[in-house]
């Protein structure tokens, strides 16, 4: 072999052996700079150099090493679910978010977002509204802790309209039954009055047909005699229905719910209270 090509040989093995301790040594610079960002709680950028120590480019007990770290850094590190509402309640989605004046988060889609420990401060920005500020204190190990913000005025009052005032109904179905059993009451006593008087007028035609002294026609006599018994017990039954539904009627109409109108007069004016009773 050629000296010439002996020096080419020497000078690939040199490369590749500077090339290999130079990424060696950068696997080693990684493992040690995120055991200081863990130290100093900044945990998201000591995932980034542990995710550049774990690779299977760099030596086996620093991969191995590094790759355990992930998962407890991992579950240290605090999420956040974040979320707002306009004044009428609505969720909002095109929402900007900047934690410490950095961006954080461009929409609020509900999915957990990585935070590291400590005091932040968000700020949230919709178009057209006035930025939210809300300042937070993350605990490692705090996972999908869910905050909400709302960001715009809440909706103009509903005007409190009092109820309409209701007037007591006079004409109540009590009332209307009072009067329907004066009615038949005034109804009984009219047709009470009326068989009666054809009661005497049968019995008067009786006494004519057939007196004391003399009875001259007995047939006639005592039709007269059995229509004046039948008008009289029709009397006698119209008038006792006639009177209980009039005694019916006025029990209803005295217990029926009644209005009482009183003028009211105040220092803004005048008016009449309506008031009921049983």
């Amino acid at each position: 072999m050629s000296r010439r090509l002996w020096l080419a040989l020497a000078c690939s093995l040199g490369l590749v052996s500077s090339r290999a301790f130079a990424d060696d040594a950068a696997c080693i610079a990684a493992s040690e700079a995120a055991l200081t960002l863990r130290q100093h709680g900044q945990l998201r950028e000591a995932l980034k150099q542990l995710a550049v120590c774990a690779s299977t480019t760099c030596p086996g007990e620093v991969a191995a090493e590094c790759s355990r770290r992930v998962e407890d850094v991992k579950a240290a590190t605090p999420t956040l679910i974040l979320a707002a509402k306009d004044g009428s309640g609505n969720d909002l989605y095109d929402v900007k978010v900047s934690m410490d004046g950095v961006p954080f988060a461009t929409t609020l889609d509900g999915r957990p977002l990585s935070v590291d420990p400590g005091e932040h401060l968000f700020v949230f920005e919709e178009a057209g509204q006035a930025p939210v500020e809300k300042r937070l204190v993350l605990r490692e190990g705090d996972h999908d802790r869910h905050e909400a913000v709302v960001v715009g005025p809440p909706p103009p009052p509903v005007p409190n309209v009092p109820p309409p005032a209701q007037t007591p109904t006079w004409w109540t179905t009590q009332r209307i039954l009072a009067l329907v059993g004066g009615g038949l009451g005034l109804v009984g006593v009219g047709l009470g009055t009326s068989w009666g008087l054809y009661a005497i007028s049968s019995q008067n035609q009786e006494k004519k047909n057939c007196s004391s002294a003399s009875c001259p026609n007995p047939a006639q006599a005592s039709v007269d005699y059995t229509s004046a018994r039948n008008n009289a017990t029709a009397s006698d039954v119209s008038f006792a229905a006639g009177a209980a539904f009039l005694a019916a009627g006025a029990v209803l109409w005295l217990t029926a719910p009644s209005v009482q109108i009183t003028p009211a007069v105040g220092t803004r004016g005048g008016g009449v209270v309506l008031g009921g009773s049983f």
